[in-house]
């Protein structure tokens, strides 16, 4: 029996590899006590949980052999993690926004909220697919507010991510002038929202943007040149142009709330540590999500916004990873954006 199951795993990979590999994802789970080979692994690969005793692990199906020569034992979970999306398409994704219908509900809403809302194209993918920013602030109180930035979709697999960001609009939208917290938030920030950072990845519903992880392909204090992708950059330029203070991109899964450090294990000036435990605290309050910092919480992850963002502009930036699965059952959508309001606004409200 173990010799027919090799055979049959060996015939998947050789049929696998005659297909284009720049979206073939497989994940493992690996443990090891070898702290060179995990900083190595993790130095390679994208480690996204810590679980079970062990790590899971995304690796792209022509590095897979590389992967297992250093970690041999390492446990296959799904050889191809797109499939896992197309068993949930093939149950109907209804509930689940595509590209177009983001686009279109941003403008609806820009339609029915003129004097509250305005939409900014702020580059393009490098498929030519638009950039959009959506800003919600009132006209009221003072003319400086502090800016603050929600993202979705970095990886363009974790679908729940967009829900989540549409939930948060939808609750600043019908509560302004009807509830005391939305309308103070409206009339106390200026809010951007940018449903999906990486929409060439949204399309087909893949991790990653062209080939590349996003999520580590922003310069780090040790690669401080590095290029990254057309998205990232874009990225990069509003944050700096619309100085931005604060930040959340949300990922999808784990029930994470997670601040810098993440691509070294050496801790935030006290200061700083003591700021971001206390938010993350009291957030992880209202959802009982894991919280601390990035590379304690996961492992090391060199080039992530998080990182970026407090490096290069002192902002709070926070990744927090929503739920337990990148698309979750259509009924537990509701659940999940819950999880997550009081959570995110009591983020917003401790910016000042």
């Amino acid at each position: 029996m173990k010799s027919l199951i090799i055979y049959l795993s060996l015939f998947n990979l050789i049929a696998l590899a005659k297909t284009p590999t720049n979206s073939i994802l497989s994940s493992y789970w690996f443990t090891t006590s070898n702290q060179a080979v995990l900083t190595k692994v993790a130095d390679k690969f994208e480690i996204t949980r810590r679980t079970k005793g062990g790590f899971e692990v995304l690796v792209p199906f022509p590095e897979s052999g590389l992967f297992l020569n250093w970690v041999p034992d390492a446990h296959l979970i799904e050889l191809d993690t797109s499939k896992s999306l197309q068993r949930n398409r093939d149950k109907s994704l209804r509930g689940y926004h595509n590209f177009q219908s983001v686009q279109d509900d941003l403008r609806k809403i820009l339609d029915k909220h003129p004097k509250i809302a305005s939409i900014e194209q702020y580059g393009a993918s490098l498929e030519k697919r638009p950039l959009l920013a959506l800003k919600l602030t009132s006209t009221e109180s003072s003319l400086h507010k502090p800016s603050i930035l929600m993202t979705a979709s970095t990886h363009g697999d974790e679908l729940i991510t967009v829900e989540v960001l549409f939930g948060l609009i939808e609750q600043l939208l019908s509560g302004y002038l009807q509830d005391g917290r939305m309308t103070k938030l409206l009339d106390s920030y200026e809010l951007y929202f940018i449903p999906v950072v990486n929409p060439d990845g949204y399309v087909r519903e893949e991790r990653y943007a062209n080939g590349v992880d996003p999520n580590r392909d922003y310069p780090w204090p040790q690669d401080p040149n590095h290029k990254s992708n057309p998205c990232v950059e874009a990225l990069m330029k509003f944050y700096e142009t619309h100085k931005i203070k604060a930040s959340i991109d949300f990922h999808a899964y784990g029930q994470m709330i997670m601040y810098p450090w993440a691509y070294t294990y050496s801790g935030l000036p006290s200061f700083e540590e003591n700021v971001f435990n206390s938010i993350t605290s009291h957030m992880a309050s209202f959802n009982g999500y894991t919280h601390g910092q990035i590379s304690k919480v996961i492992y090391i992850a060199k080039g992530s916004s998080a990182d970026y963002f407090h490096w290069k502009h002192q902002s709070w930036s926070l990744g927090i990873e929503v739920g337990m699965e990148k698309v979750p059952p259509t009924e537990s959508i509701p659940k999940i954006i819950g999880d997550n309001l009081d959570s995110t606004w009591t983020f917003v409200e401790s910016i000042q």
